[in-house]
């Protein structure tokens, strides 16, 4: 059975791995080939597995998509600037750092 808790650190866990991918989307001390991943896992529509981890997460999977969608067009030093004022201004993500 889990407890609250448990509940809770799980929750927290599925947030930094959100927090990860807005972090490599970035690109700050990631490589070309993790830049990609996080730019194909994002892609253009929600899968399934983004689904699930928004879900596990706790956050609108629709917004979250949205949000990262956002950034792929842009170019590396416009990323870091949104990214780092993302981070800043997206409460569900900075409550998980």
């Amino acid at each position: 059975m889990k407890t609250g808790l448990d509940a809770m650190a799980c929750r927290d866990l599925w947030r930094r791995v959100l927090l990860g991918v807005v972090t490599d989307l970035g690109g700050a001390g990631v490589n070309r080939a993790g830049l990609r991943e996080a730019e194909q896992w994002v892609g253009g529509r929600i899968s399934r597995d983004f689904r699930e981890v928004c879900e596990l997460a706790g956050v609108d999977a629709g917004r979250m998509h949205a949000e990262l969608s956002a950034l792929l067009p842009l170019s590396p030093r416009q990323r870091r600037a949104e990214v780092k004022a993302r981070r800043r201004g997206v409460r569900e993500l900075r409550d998980a750092a």
